[in-house]
């Protein structure tokens, strides 16, 4: 399953007016009127720190915010993302100066990437786009962990998998893995190269002493149904190989991986660039990053706002002109997405996602076409196969009436009973 996490844990609030150009558009038109419905006090202060704390909001400001940041024409009048990344990778085609301009080489190399016609997509390269859109880099930057951190959790992790194994040296294993974790390699704030290769060299040892078990024929034989044999302790394995390494456990090469693939940070990089180069391009393409940053801009304020994760579709395919999607958790660990399409031949499809009880599905979908929805329908079936195949159990499949565009998402109590049920 994909997991991205949504903003209700308040991980988007990094959002100031002079860092968040969607929030500075719409505070630079507001009414003296308008200003009023958002803060009980009457000076802006209030309403910016209203927007960076960790505390719970008035709700009535974040709905005031969020009317006026909808309606706000300078922000309505941008366009989609899609049109956007069109046009800047028309601007990028134009032969690049002699001088080594990586930036722009790498968002070239995303463009290319995201506007290839995508008709199929794996799972963990949706995860990874969305994960590197833009719209999560300030949370990114909050929630960042050295990796010697995330090395001991992940080994603290492996000690808990393992402790109900049978097999006789995995015992020994464990007094290696808790020694080690009581160390001062771990207990030293120290990030010195040398402390970090001794770390990664005392890792080694106990991983290849684990790869030699999970091979041990005997073993395999003698206890089959072992811990030490399932999936969860090989994938554990794979992460902590992925990353032990002296250089990996710097704190400069996470932040440096952090940067290189996220859109926001590439296209920020690339700012730099243009601003000390002759490019043929320079004036048009700064226009056009500026204007994808404050796209981008719009939907992190949009996600926090909304108290969800709202996300430009960061992939194109030939039958698409505009995508995005809107992630919501609620209460009882149900979760809720919402697909808004806009097709080239089809007009607008809405696809209103409920998952509840981990894998149960609830699905409404509005189609503008008469034409697509009995082509959806001629499809229930294999899409109910596909969904099962993959471990999830479509509860509902629902086609409903049209509706405004504009309702809001799921509330946190809402459910999917509405419409017109497709059973498969």
């Amino acid at each position: 399953m994909i997991d991205i996490k949504s903003s209700g844990n308040k991980t988007l609030n990094i959002v100031l007016a002079n860092t968040n150009k969607a929030l500075r558009e719409v505070l630079k038109d507001i009414t003296p009127k308008e200003l009023a419905l958002l803060a009980k006090a009457k000076d802006l202060g209030s309403v910016l720190e209203s927007l960076i704390k960790k505390t719970p909001q008035d709700a009535t400001q974040n709905r005031a915010l969020l009317t006026l940041l909808k309606n706000n024409p300078t922000l309505k009048s941008l366009g989609n993302v899609t049109t956007s990344l069109k046009e800047l990778a028309q601007l990028l085609d134009t032969k690049l100066p002699k001088e080594p301009l990586p930036a722009l080489e790498k968002l070239q190399k995303i463009l290319t990437t995201t506007l290839g016609n995508n008709t199929i997509i794996t799972e963990k390269a949706l995860k990874n786009r969305l994960e590197n859109s833009g719209i999560f880099l300030e949370s990114k930057l909050k929630n960042f962990t050295a990796p010697k951190i995330d090395l001991q959790m992940q080994l603290k992790e492996l000690a808990i998998q393992l402790q109900d194994s049978k097999v006789p040296v995995v015992k020994t294993l464990l007094i290696d893995i808790k020694a080690l974790l009581s160390s001062e390699l771990f207990t030293t704030p120290q990030q010195n190269k040398a402390m970090l290769t001794q770390l990664s060299s005392k890792v080694t040892t106990i991983l290849d002493k684990l790869d030699k078990q999970i091979l041990s024929h005997f073993d395999k034989t003698q206890y089959p149904k072992d811990i030490l044999f399932t999936k969860e302790t090989k994938e554990l394995y794979t992460q902590l190989q992925q990353l032990n390494k002296p250089e990996k456990l710097l704190k400069s090469t996470k932040i440096q991986e952090l940067f290189s693939d996220d859109f926001k940070a590439v296209i920020k990089k690339s700012l730099e660039e243009l601003n000390s180069t002759n490019h043929p391009q320079k004036l048009e393409l700064i226009k056009q990053l500026d204007k994808l940053s404050l796209q981008i801009d719009y939907y992190q304020l949009l996600s926090h706002l909304s108290n969800a994760s709202a996300i430009y579709l960061p992939y194109y395919f030939d039958a698409l002109e505009d995508g995005n999607i809107t992630l919501k958790s609620a209460k009882n660990e149900k979760f809720f997405c919402d697909i808004e399409l806009q097709l080239k031949e089809y007009g607008f499809l809405r696809l209103r996602l409920g998952m509840f009880e981990k894998n149960q599905l609830n699905i409404n979908i509005e189609c503008e076409s008469v034409e697509l929805e009995t082509k959806m329908k001629s499809n229930i079936g294999q899409l109910k196969g596909n969904l099962l195949s993959a471990g999830i159990h479509p509860k509902d499949i629902r086609f409903i009436k049209s509706s405004n565009e504009n309702a809001p998402a799921y509330t946190n109590e809402q459910e999917l009973q509405l419409g017109f049920e497709v059973k498969a």
